[in-house]
């Protein structure tokens, strides 16, 4: 068949036309930088990587996610900072937020909640919805499924902890949180703060004696190599938040967001069967490394707190402590 130059034309035109369009469909039209202080060889940084590529995959590569860990972008202050501004779109937070929102705190009170289910009973209903509230007030979307780290126990070098009284002058590091400090203060250890990625070369200096971390921190980061003695005392919860830019969350057509914020949730649900998974086998495993494990009677711990819990309701104030003890009971 012959074709004329015209029609030649045309044809090529069309051709040229079509690559041209399967470039820009798989060009992202929109890109968000996730930072987080996770360590690269953890599973959290594993499923915030998974995350983002789900979400990759099934926007056809029109939502592209980069995720820095190990504090690549900057310290958790640097990123919140930058999280805010718009600098960087999204944060995978540890409970470090407590400076900006302090009732983002709430959930780490000590011995406030019994176990992990009741944490999250809690943040998927009320008072999550007021903290996620207080947060999109500071120009902040947070996601609403939070992402575990468990509950922390205590580690030294020094001896087991039996009682209240055997921390009395120990140094102990603690994250760098007020509320957390005072919880130390109050029942007379000497906390010293120190971020997550000082805190085995501080145990390792003999910089502080002991700290406070949950099982999964204590095995992923070797602790057991620079502390003797574990002590079970499950005295606070922690986790982890999504959080997105406001105006960089809202500025995406509402397709994107939702297919977001379903792998959200997934990788949330994901990452707490992981920590459950690990936590299963953590004592045996810390044992075998040589650890003195014990159990700790608490009941002394709580006898510290009532000026701590009337300190702190002072703080988030008595709506977000009403929420609260809604779900713990009283706790003043």
């Amino acid at each position: 068949m012959k074709f004329s130059n015209n029609r030649r034309r045309l044809i090529l035109g069309v051709g040229a036309a079509s690559l041209a369009g399967n470039a820009r469909a798989q060009a992202p039209q929109f890109h968000f930088r996730l930072g987080s202080n996770q360590p690269l060889d953890t599973f959290n940084h594993r499923r915030m990587v998974e995350f983002a590529e789900r979400v990759r995959t099934d926007t056809d590569g029109r939502m592209r996610i980069d995720v820095y860990g190990a504090s690549a972008l900057g310290n958790d202050n640097t990123m919140i900072a930058m999280l805010q501004k718009g600098e960087m779109e999204m944060f995978f937070a540890g409970n470090v937020l407590g400076p900006l929102v302090p009732v983002s705190e709430m959930p780490g009170l000590p011995f406030a909640f019994k176990n992990s289910g009741d944490v999250f009973s809690a943040l998927d209903g009320e008072l999550g919805d007021y903290i996620r509230t207080q947060m999109a007030a500071k120009g902040i979307y947070q996601f609403r499924r939070n992402f575990d780290n468990g509950f922390h126990q205590l580690t030294n070098n020094t001896k087991p902890i039996r009682t209240v009284e055997d921390l009395n002058g120990m140094l102990i590091r603690t994250p760098v949180q007020k509320m957390t400090v005072d919880f130390f203060e109050s029942i007379g250890a000497k906390p010293k703060t120190f971020t997550l990625n000082q805190l085995y070369q501080v145990l390792k200096d003999k910089t502080v004696e002991g700290q406070t971390d949950p099982y999964q921190i204590i095995v992923l980061l070797k602790l057991y190599e620079v502390q003797k003695y574990l002590s079970i005392t499950n005295h606070w919860w922690s986790g982890f938040t999504l959080n997105a830019n406001l105006e960089k969350w809202n500025a995406l057509p509402s397709d994107i967001r939702e297919i977001i914020m379903g792998h959200a949730e997934t990788a949330a649900i994901e990452q707490r069967k992981d920590v459950v998974k690990i936590e299963a086998g953590a004592l045996e495993l810390l044992k075998s490394k040589a650890m003195v494990v014990n159990e700790t009677d608490t009941s002394g711990f709580r006898k510290h707190l009532g000026a701590f819990y009337a300190r702190w309701k002072a703080v988030y104030g008595d709506k977000a402590w009403t929420l609260l003890e809604a779900r713990t009971g009283k706790l003043v």
